[in-house]
Parts: structure tokens; C-alpha cells; sequence
């Protein structure tokens, strides 16, 4: 039995009791939670998972919520917010991002540097936090290929993971029970020309980014990321390989595949959890069906 009166006297920051949480998704869909925990520090995390995992209630860690879908249902259990792990700190050729860093804002800051070398990633949307949890990635690149080390919280205390420890072949370097700190990625030093270039790149990303937003008040990030041996087959993305399907545009229920981007969904007002998973299923099977290719889902299911 949780005790509300000890949560809050724990944890410095805010606690709200049967919080909604399609507020906190970037598809504005999810029924409610029983407990969002919004912790000021790293210290104040790590007194929410200690309460939590002591009492062994179910709990995740929420990021901007780009990538995640909670069912309609809502979630039996807690969510702690990482929206104060903003810290960006740059030595040499590493930079250290905490795990709410926007990834956007981790490649404008690492420019502004002179740094680069992760151009590839631009259209990310997400955290830093929730890219490393699903070592999200574009192009045949993934976000784990640039790590030096990754910060974790596991069983309370907080360990350091080196490039050598991360898991290999693509997986993601951390256990769900594990708590995302931030992570040191490894940059190259850019030339005068290179710079201009990574500029040019990030703001033709983040007019694209700014358009899509414009137009989609409620949208899913990346629905599907596709396998790095498919990749290397095809040369193509995700979404290229779904509107060669016919799919843009294609609604089921209140979702529809973007117009601008068919590796995103769109919530037309009154979309449930499971339009959007039935509708991302019918993308899959037709990509696989079409190519031989079977996407790997791209989204964090929360409630299910």
C-alpha cells in the first residue's frame, strides 16, 4: 500500500495523484496514472526509485514523451519525469547530456562548439534518456555508435557504463529496470566548411521539425526504426519504405499516417491507443509483405 503523505515528504519535487498522461505524450493519448512524481535533481530521483522499487510498485521514467503510446487505460503504477535532467557540459571533444536533454538542442549546442559528427540524427525529437532506451536512430546510424559511457540508476545506486560494457550489436545497454542518467558521447572537431555544412543540415531539420509541428498538434515521433541489415539492403528509411506502400495519409479510426512524414502518426482528435496500433500493424505487414522487411516498432508502449 503506498503511502501518498510519505511520497511527498520524500521527494522534494511535485507529486500528483491520478494524473492524466496523455498531456505528457507527443500523440496526446493515455488514460491516467496512479502517481507522476516530477523530482528536482538526481538525488531526488534516486529517493523515487528507492521508494518505489522498495515497495516493488510498477514504475517508468517519462522523458518529453515523443515516443511513447500509453493505452487507454492508463498505467497501474508511477511515472517520474526526468524534465530537470537538462545539463549539457562540454570538455574537449566529449559532450555530457543528461538524459532530458532534447536531442536537438545536444547537436546545436555541440555546433556551437565546433563540435559534430552525429548529423545524422537530426531528426530525432526525443530526449537523450529515451533515445538511449531504444538506441533510436536514422539512416543505418544509431545514437549508441557515438556513446563514451551511459549513466544509469540500478538498484539505487548510480553506475557508469563504458563504451566497452555497452552490449553489442545494436542492443540497447541498459535492463528496464535501469534509470537513464545521461550519457558522454564522443564528437570530431569540424573545419570551417564542416560546420557550415552540420549548420545548414540542423536548420534545414529544424525548419522541417518547426513545419511538421505547425501542422500536427498531436503526432507520434518515429513509429518504426529499420533493422541496420535492412538497411544495408535498401538504403531507404522507415517511412520511405511505408509511403512506398501507399500508406500516407491512410486512416483507421481518428489516426492517420502523416502527410509529411509516413513513420508518424497522427492523433485527428479523438484517436484511441489501439487505432494507433492497429494502424501501425497494417503499416508493418504491408512493408513486410511489399520488401521483406520487418520494422522494428520504434515506440514505447506504456499500459499494455
Amino acid at each position: 500500500m503506498i503511502s501518498t503523505q510519505e511520497l511527498i515528504r520524500l521527494v522534494r519535487g511535485p507529486v500528483a495523484v491520478a494524473e492524466p498522461l496523455a498531456p505528457y505524450t507527443g500523440i496526446r493519448i493515455g488514460g491516467t496514472a496512479d502517481f507522476l512524481v516530477k523530482p528536482k535533481d538526481r538525488s531526488d530521483l534516486a529517493r523515487a526509485f528507492g521508494f518505489f522499487k522498495g515497495l516493488g510498485f510498477p514504475f517508468f521514467i517519462l522523458g518529453r514523451g515523443n515516443s511513447l503510446l500509453v493505452s487507454d487505460k492508463g498505467f497501474r503504477g508511477a511515472v517520474i519525469a526526468t524534465h530537470f535532467l537538462d545539463r549539457i557540459a562540454i570538455d574537449g571533444d566529449i559532450v555530457e547530456a543528461d538524459a532530458g536533454v532534447h536531442v536537438p538542442m545536444l547537436l546545436e549546442r555541440s555546433l556551437q562548439a565546433s563540435l559534430g559528427g552525429m548529423e545524422q540524427l537530426e531528426s530525432l525529437t526525443g530526449t537523450v534518456g529515451g533515445a538511449l532506451r531504444r538506441n533510436a536512430g536514422i539512416a543505418g546510424r544509431r545514437i549508441l555508435d557515438h556513446v563514451e559511457w551511459v549513466d544509469i540508476l540500478r538498484n539505487g545506486r548510480v553506475k557508469r557504463l563504458k563504451n566497452r560494457e555497452l552490449s553489442a550489436a545494436g542492443q540497447a545497454p541498459v535492463v528496464d529496470a535501469d534509470v537513464i542518467l545521461g550519457a558522454g558521447f564522443r564528437m570530431k572537431k569540424l573545419s570551417a566548411k564542416e560546420k557550415q555544412s552540420a549548420k545548414k543540415a540542423l536548420e534545414a531539420a529544424r525548419i522541417v521539425r518547426a513545419s511538421g509541428q505547425a501542422r500536427l498538434s498531436a503526432a507520434t515521433g518515429r513509429v518504426f526504426r529499420i533493422p541496420r541489415e535492412a538497411m544495408d539492403d535498401h538504403g531507404t528509411s522507415a517511412g520511405k519504405l511505408i509511403e512506398a506502400c501507399g500508406f500516407r495519409g491512410k486512416r483507421l479510426g481518428g489516426a492517420s499516417i502523416s502527410e509529411a512524414d509516413a513513420n508518424t502518426i497522427v492523433n485527428d482528435g479523438c484517436a484511441t491507443s489501439g487505432d494507433v496500433l492497429e494502424l501501425a500493424d497494417l503499416a508493418r505487414k504491408e512493408v513486410h509483405s511489399r520488401f521483406g522487411v520487418a520494422l522494428e516498432l520504434d515506440l514505447t508502449l506504456v499500459g499494455y
